[in-house]
């Protein structure tokens, strides 16, 4: 891509104004901090950072790293369901910290829904993995029988 003055005009422009927004809200902060007015979260994570403890500020990664990811493949699986129009009778989920186990129930012989599932998880798959975190399913059929597992929890769809 072929970069001209302006438009390095317009990224140094976005980037300062970036900074200093940064270090507007670090400034806000710090003053709620002082005050002991600062939310107890937040608080938490600026002692970790100022004290350098190394275990919290990754722990604190890990665990908002895996819930926006966790919470992003639920809605891109939900969204290829419906678009797949997959019609379960119901569906139930157990989370973990990088992988999503899915219970579904479907009508005796609905091969369009359970391949609905299955490809609708195969795809989020494809797209989550690369940052480590997937789906994993089991179908069952009504005649089955089968209650959902006591660990999962049940989500209307």
């Amino acid at each position: 891509m072929l970069k001209t003055e302006n438009s390095n005009v317009e990224s140094s422009s976005e980037t300062n104004q970036w900074f200093d927004d940064l270090i507007s809200n670090l400034r806000v902060d710090e003053l709620l901090l002082q005050s002991d007015l600062l939310e107890k979260h937040k608080k938490e994570v600026y002692e970790a950072m100022i004290t350098g403890d190394h275990d919290f500020m990754h722990n604190y990664a890990r665990k908002t790293s895996s819930a926006f990811f966790i919470k992003n493949l639920i809605d891109s699986y939900f969204i290829e369901l419906v678009e797949r129009k997959a019609r379960p009778n119901r569906v139930a989920l157990e989370l973990s910290n990088s992988k999503v186990l899915v219970w579904a129930e479907i009508e005796n012989n609905d091969e369009n829904t359970e391949d609905a599932l299955i490809l609708s998880a195969a795809k989020v798959n494809n797209e989550f993995s690369k940052f480590g975190f997937f789906i994993s399913y089991t179908i069952v059929e009504l005649e089955d029988e089968l209650n959902i597992p006591i660990h999962y929890k049940e989500v209307s769809f």
